[in-house]
């Protein structure tokens, strides 16, 4: 087989695996619902690094669907997951590694960032306060290895009276992460800069991507 044939082989081949959707559906996880479709957003901007041997962390656990469709999204990938909950080491299996702890914890992170070598992939599905979310990412960041992503979930919560957030209200997430806009034009001003080295922020219903500069 020539090269040509070998790339056009390879080519179809990728055309016909599920997409990030299709795997989401098929797992039962909830990014797939209409007014979020999480899944497709997601797909669109990790289909590149899908061959990878990724090494991902999704903090929030519940019933280990979204665990299993990050499994067999990233068929190279090591899986890890974050959970108070001590019923979710039962989701542990092949390339699928379960922490017990609170993201506050963090021993527990440290822990994570011991034992994975290094995290390519973040996905803060867990607490949904901005304690826990900004805390978590400025936590972790500087283990996030380089042109790595970092996804924070139900942003939608910063606008909840009952997450203690509301519209605009100073310390909720979203307040935090518009002003992560000011960290990718770092270069361009001498303020404080709460992310280093962001290469790019996208806000989406419900979910924000960064992502960390080569």
């Amino acid at each position: 087989m020539t090269k040509a044939e070998e790339r056009a082989t390879e080519s179809l081949s990728h055309a016909s695996r599920e997409s990030l959707h299709e795997i989401a559906l098929r797992h039962g996880t909830d990014k797939t619902l209409p007014r979020r479709s999480l899944a497709a957003t997601y797909d669109a901007a990790l289909a590149s690094r899908r061959d990878n041997a990724v090494s991902l962390l999704e903090i929030g656990v519940f019933e280990g669907a979204s665990l299993r469709m990050w499994r067999d999204y990233f068929s190279e990938g090591r899986i890890y997951g974050l959970d108070r909950d001590p019923e979710a080491k039962r989701y542990e299996e092949a390339r699928i590694s379960i922490f017990l702890g609170d993201q506050e914890d963090r021993l527990i992170l440290d822990t994570i960032i011991e034992q994975t070598g290094g995290l390519d992939l973040i996905i803060d599905d867990g607490g949904h306060r901005a304690r826990q979310q900004i805390g978590t990412l400025v936590y972790l960041w500087p283990h996030l290895r380089a042109n790595g992503v970092y996804i924070v979930e139900d942003t939608h919560t910063s606008y909840l009276p009952s997450y203690d957030m509301a519209w605009r209200s100073p310390g909720s997430t979203i307040e935090f992460l518009k002003g992560v806009v000011d960290d990718v034009h770092a270069m361009w001003h001498d303020r404080f800069v709460s992310l280093a080295g962001v290469d790019s922020i996208h806000f989406h219903g419900e979910t924000c991507l960064l992502k960390k500069a080569d």
